[in-house]
């Protein structure tokens, strides 16, 4: 018990599970004394929709965002890649002045969620209970500050849940039963789909309408606008996509005599 408490003490992450109508007292303002102080010396890791917001506010493509503002990390368990933020050398954030974040209305979602955190409890009795918990730094004068907030209400203020629905399906691939039982698909060419339907919009785009993958699956008239006009949708898009490849889910549709040449492609 005593090793148990001493690990929690040194923990930033406050071991309280909170719900949608726990509140708290928090503000950052430029006038505090730990402003910026939060905005490095860690690991902050990125979603598909991240990518998307960023690299959209920095008028470059998806692949230009990777290759330099981004690095890999490959989960041992699992060998999916998993996309985090590019540190400057100090350890800093790329994106932080001293006027505070440069891209603050396009920042991720980990920087909107902060101070608090989001977990999931997943057993037997409960296939899927999400719950928040604060992220107290010793630096962070913000919980001082007299400006009370529900977790819901600062979720909605910060467009928390926004970006959830945004990458709702992309983590219901990454949380998949079947990735961590090693029952999914894990070949190279697979890793490397997960990657293209995960971070590199612009590269999925190509596949879509530059290979034969209209030829193999049957996509509506509406739906194919939809994709060709909003890269929100043809995001989603491709995590629909990646359900179908890695874990045979019924999201696609493939046209009629196209299953044998589908297959023959897997």
């Amino acid at each position: 018990m005593e090793e148990i408490w001493n690990k929690f003490k040194k923990s930033p992450v406050e071991p309280l599970r909170l719900s949608l109508d726990s509140r708290f007292t928090f503000r950052c303002h430029k006038d505090i004394s730990c402003f910026n102080r939060c905005c490095g010396e860690l690991d902050l890791f990125l979603t598909p929709y991240d990518i998307i917001r960023m690299k959209k506010r920095l008028n470059i493509t998806s692949g230009e965002l990777l290759l330099q503002y981004s690095e890999p990390v490959i989960l041992e368990k699992t060998q999916i890649p998993m996309i985090k933020l590019k540190m400057k050398e100090s350890g800093r954030c790329r994106f932080v002045s001293e006027e505070g974040c440069t891209i603050y209305t396009d920042r991720p979602a980990v920087c909107r969620y902060y101070p608090l955190g989001m977990g999931t409890l997943k057993s037997k009795e409960v296939d899927d209970d999400e719950f928040f918990f604060f992220v107290k730094e010793a630096h962070c004068r913000g919980y001082e500050e007299e400006r009370e907030w529900s977790v819901q209400e600062w979720r909605d203020d910060q467009e928390i849940t926004l970006y959830d629905e945004m990458n709702k399906e992309w983590f219901e691939i990454i949380l998949n039963k079947k990735l961590s039982s090693g029952k999914a698909e894990s070949d190279e060419k697979s890793v490397r789909m997960f990657f293209m339907g995960s971070y590199d919009v612009d590269s999925f785009r190509d596949f879509v309408f530059k290979s034969k993958f209209l030829q193999i699956f049957d996509i509506s008239d509406d739906e194919l606008n939809s994709i060709k006009e909003n890269e929100d949708e043809l995001m989603k898009f491709a995590h629909r996509w990646l359900k179908y490849v890695l874990y045979k889910e019924p999201t696609m549709k493939l046209r009629e005599g196209a299953e044998k040449n589908f297959s023959n492609r897997s």
